[in-house]
């Protein structure tokens, strides 16, 4: 009938109850450790958007006079995406409201409402519902209210209130207030005389509280931070939050060091439809320990002003080359010894590629003498094309580039560097075979060049290769497991003749590390300023173990050498010539050994003295239940030999220990360590964490202390030690 199908209007007055979800979405932490509240009793209920037809079942249907209708008796009104079930529900059609009494429950895709009574007009959409409990399940809060009175789907007024996101039966913190607004259209939210309690022992207390409801984000101050250092003392931070507009917002954080005084940080962000970016700094007006002005500048922008063009935009400063040391909070930014600025114009065509760029350094060790300072990019003019199966299936390769290098020491000039390429691939299923023919041509207009020499150098070379390879495979089995293993041969010979080129200014180039993939690439050193000769020769094989059903591999292994037919002529300055027979040998490996271990290693080995000049390996376990486990090592001869071990361990479910030792062989020195422990439970989480790590060539130290206090579904109070632990034990926060 007509009005037991109105009826279900009534679900309209706990709808009030979503206005609650969003002061969960400033954070959204995983629940692993949580129980489930309520579970959803039909799948029907997951249907984010209610739909369909209303069905009402009562086991009493009475009509009385004045036009009230009372169904009583398990009633249950039911549609897609929403249910109600009461004892008994008054349906008023002269004055259009109904009232429900006595264990009145409400359940759509996301909240779990129950009360004891409710009463909504259906015309006004204004309701009431008296002692309700609800849940919200994806963000695993409940809470209570004495009274919850909802304006239609523009306010709400809950009288009494509580919040949390503990398991039902712990209240290892929770947030009352004894009256609560909310602002469903301006995404806000009052709390009035607010109280968050920590086991039952009230810590913060606001007579007037105002926070964000929605996703829209909301002007006010954020959760502080303090924390000691032996660099600064001790460190307290206040940010606070301005939501300029839509598109742009800000952070300013007024903070003290005690060992150096009060600073000013900022940041400002902005989003538009084509273009985004962020600007940050900060200001020290008097550092009591170095007695001058510190502070520090950077500003990042990315952008597509029009179609296919793209803009980059970095520019960093520092105001001293100890900043970072004195005011980093970590071990690469301490180590920094440049900043970039650069502008980058670029245009993306049908295969091509054209960029513009100005780019120069700040250096931040003054020490560097200028003849080993960068030089900087002021114009850099690059073209790239790559044209696949053009006239008799060739494929057409060009790089070209222009450069004008500056800086305060000599050689200063221009550098024009075109390399078009001419290749023609045949390829199989099994088998590919390509030879490939260039022409590099490089060309130099200097400045300021002595007297009696050209101002103007030239080198034109042809560049000749054939890269050729197969693929095998074979089935197997092994430990009752269907494989598929595969060998890859590969040979790759490169012919470039000999130019002198010991007159040539070198800007931006220096030897290629040498790895597994450096064995077919043609030059071994980076940019255009030498271009190495070369008779040789790369023979290399590969092998893999790969899951027939799934195609996952479970291992990769790689060995390769150069046989060269010449001795090598080209070098940098201070470079001796190169007479080897052949390369160093160069081998890579990685492998599964089980879904939680996995390995990964590098070899370089000097056949001729006998020795290895490179090496890593790298062990890593992820373990159920979040524990992990990095042990690394790292050598290069007669440069670093370091051993970096992290990881974490569960004692008990919620208790776990973490920490990091990076320690340098070479020199015996501890370069960083770290250790803690941390709680973590359904809603709460505290870690603490001790640190210690170098800040510069001297081998002075900082060392810390930190702790964070995480209200999962509320916040932080403390340092930001989860971020910390993420940058420096690999793995940690990672899902499993």
């Amino acid at each position: 009938m007509e009005q037991k199908k109105n009826t279900i209007l009534l679900v309209g007055l706990f709808s009030f109850l979503l206005g609650l979800v969003p002061m969960a979405r400033a954070q959204i932490p995983q629940w692993e450790k949580c129980e489930r509240f309520i579970e959803p009793a039909s799948e029907e209920l997951l249907d984010p958007e209610p739909r369909g037809p209303v069905d009402v079942t009562a086991d009493q249907v009475e009509s009385e006079k004045e036009g009230i209708s009372i169904f009583s008796g398990d009633v249950k009104f039911r549609r897609r995406g929403q249910w109600l079930d009461a004892d008994e529900v008054h349906y008023d059609k002269p004055n259009n409201t109904v009232k429900a009494f006595g264990d009145v429950r409400y359940q759509d895709a996301t909240v779990d409402v129950i009360s004891d009574s409710a009463k909504v007009n259906l015309e006004t959409d204004i309701g009431v519902a008296e002692n309700a409990r609800y849940f919200l399940r994806d963000y695993h809060a409940r809470g209570e209210a004495a009274e919850v009175e909802r304006e239609g789907s523009a306010k709400s007024e809950l009288q009494d209130a509580t919040f949390t996101t503990c398991d039902i039966g712990d209240n290892a913190w929770q947030l009352k207030a004894s009256q609560v607004s909310l602002d469903h259209e301006e995404g806000v939210g009052w709390a009035r005389h607010a109280r968050l309690k920590l086991w039952d022992v009230p810590i913060l207390y606001a007579p007037f509280l105002r926070f964000p409801i929605d996703d829209r984000r909301k002007s006010g101050f954020l959760v502080p931070s303090v924390g000691s250092s032996s660099n600064s003392g001790v460190d307290i931070s206040t940010p606070y939050y301005w939501n300029i507009a839509p598109d742009r917002d800000a952070t300013i954080t007024p903070r003290y060091l005690s060992e150096r005084g009060p600073m000013l940080e900022g940041e400002l962000r902005y989003l538009n439809p084509r273009n985004q970016g962020k600007i940050q700094g900060s200001i020290l007006p008097h550092d009591d320990r170095k007695g001058d002005y510190r502070g520090a500048f950077s500003y990042q922008h990315t952008g597509s002003p029009w179609s296919r063009w793209f803009t980059n935009l970095d520019i960093n400063l520092v105001s001293d080359d100890t900043y970072f040391e004195d005011l980093g909070n970590s071990l690469s930014i301490a180590s920094t010894t440049y900043l970039n600025n650069q502008l980058d114009v670029s245009y993306q065509g049908e295969g091509w590629y054209a960029l513009g760029r100005f780019q120069g350094f700040q250096t931040i060790d003054r020490t560097i003498p200028g003849f080993s300072r960068p030089h900087q990019r002021l114009p850099q003019l690059l073209v790239d094309g790559f044209f696949p199966d053009r006239f008799l299936g060739l494929d057409l390769d060009f790089h070209g580039e222009v450069v004008n290098f500056q800086r305060d020491a000599l050689p200063n000039g221009v550098r024009l560097d075109l390399w078009p390429t001419v290749s023609l691939p045949f390829r199989t299923p099994g088998t590919f075979f390509t030879p490939s023919l260039g022409v590099r041509d490089t060309r130099y207009f200097l400045d300021d060049t002595p007297p009696g020499t050209d101002n103007t150098v030239s080198r034109t070379l042809p560049v000749f290769s054939i890269d050729t390879g197969a693929v095998f495979e074979r089935s197997l089995s092994l430990w009752g497991s269907r494989l598929r293993q595969t060998l890859e041969p590969r040979a790759y010979y490169l012919y470039i003749p000999f130019e002198n080129q010991e007159d040539f200014p070198v800007f931006d180039s220096a030897p290629l590390d040498f790895y597994f993939a450096r064995l077919f690439q043609p030059n071994r050193f980076t940019g255009a300023d030498r271009l190495n000769d070369a008779n040789q020769l790369t023979l290399a094989v590969t092998t893999r173990l790969l899951q027939s059903s799934t195609g996952d591999e479970l291992l990769r292994a790689s060995i390769g050498q150069i046989q060269f037919f010449r001795d090598r002529k080209v070098t940098l300055p201070g470079f001796p010539e190169e007479t080897d027979s052949s390369s160093s040998i160069i081998a890579e490996m990685a492998a599964r050994l089980a879904p939680e271990w996995s390995l990964r290693g590098e070899l370089r080995f000097d056949p001729h003295q006998e020795r290895a000049d490179l090496g890593s390996a790298e062990l890593r376990y992820r373990g159920k239940g979040g524990s992990l486990l990095n042990m690394g090592y790292r050598f290069r001869r007669q440069l670093l030999e370091q051993v970096d071990i992290s990881g974490r361990y569960p004692i008990t479910k919620n208790w776990s220990v973490v920490g990091r030792w990076y320690h340098s062989i070479a020199d015996d020195r501890l370069l960083e360590v770290l250790g803690g422990v941390e709680y973590d439970s359904c809603c709460w989480a505290i870690r603490l964490v001790g640190r210690s790590y170098i800040t510069n060539i001297e081998g002075d130290r900082n060392n810390s202390v930190m702790v964070q206090l995480e209200l999962k579904g509320l916040g932080n109070l403390g340092q930001n030690v989860e971020s910390l632990l993420r940058r420096t034990v690999l793995g940690y926060g990672e899902q499993f």
